[in-house]
């Protein structure tokens, strides 16, 4: 279900006009990640977190993350919290 909305979105009207405005083929299409959800909000012992191949800041090839413990996902990209890296 969830991947299906994910797959859709690919051509709905933002996405046509933003990769037409950064010259992104069609062809490319998107990507899907499915993971198990777990409880980042357990205790002391339970974490979140996201990580990227590049810098999100400087687009340098590196390896990046942050991770917020005792907190949800939703934590970290919301600003609700300032994050560890």
């Amino acid at each position: 279900v969830g991947d299906g909305a994910v797959f859709s979105s690919w051509m709905n009207n933002r996405a046509i006009t933003y990769r037409r405005l950064h010259d992104i083929p069609e062809s490319w299409g998107t990507a899907v990640n499915v993971q198990a959800m777990v409880f980042g909000n357990m205790g002391d012992t339970s974490a979140t977190g996201v990580a990227f191949t590049r810098n999100p800041s400087t687009g340098e090839k590196q390896l990046y993350g942050e991770f917020l413990v005792n907190a949800q996902g939703e934590d970290v990209v919301a600003g609700i919290r300032t994050p560890q890296n």
